[in-house]
């Protein structure tokens, strides 16, 4: 089966792409979004998995202010450009590794990998509509609103379903190393 997706195929380079990626969410969680939280007191749209209303939107934007907004924009952002590339090649490379570990059966595994890069796209599409809220400010339209807070579920949703698969298959994938020692 021809690979149409860029996968780095040795383990090593996957375990460089996790490093980097989780070293990326740990400057987002306990850096960036800290500091929004801090000034805000209140969580940023990043860390809503199951969406915000139009008043929560509104009331975020209100408490940011100018430096809310400036490290929001200029460092939550930039941040979060890098973040979903670099978990989506950590996932789905994750995945096909682990497919080719197995045997044909388990070649869903690799549809599962392609849904990493959708989470993604949705990522990407969330964090514009953030830049375009910030930038629109308390005169922000609903439509907008609604837009964000639906691609902020739909990363959510789809990061759910690519991580359950991981477990999965490195859970199958322990199981059948387990397996292999005892019968050596």
């Amino acid at each position: 089966m021809t690979n149409l997706l860029p996968f780095p195929q040795h383990g090593s380079r996957i375990l460089l792409f996790w490093g980097v990626a989780i070293l990326v969410y740990f400057l987002m969680v306990f850096g960036t979004l800290a500091d929004i939280e801090r000034i805000t007191s209140v969580r940023a749209f990043d860390m809503r998995p199951t969406g915000y209303t139009y008043a929560d939107a509104l009331a975020l934007i209100s408490a940011l202010g100018d430096e809310g907004r400036r490290i929001y924009l200029m460092r939550q952002i930039p941040l979060d450009m890098v973040y979903p590339a670099l978990l989506a090649i950590s996932s789905a490379s994750s995945l096909f590794w682990l497919s080719r570990s197995f045997d044909s059966t388990v070649r869903w595994y690799r549809a599962f990998a392609a849904m990493a890069y959708l989470a993604a796209t949705a990522d990407y599409a969330e964090n514009l509509l953030i830049v375009w809220m910030l930038n629109a400010g308390p005169s922000v339209p609903e439509a907008l609103v609604t837009a964000a807070s639906l691609a902020s579920m739909s990363k959510s949703i789809l990061s759910t379903i690519v991580f359950t698969t991981l477990l999965v298959a490195l859970t199958e994938f322990a199981i059948r190393r387990m397996r292999r020692m005892r019968e050596i």
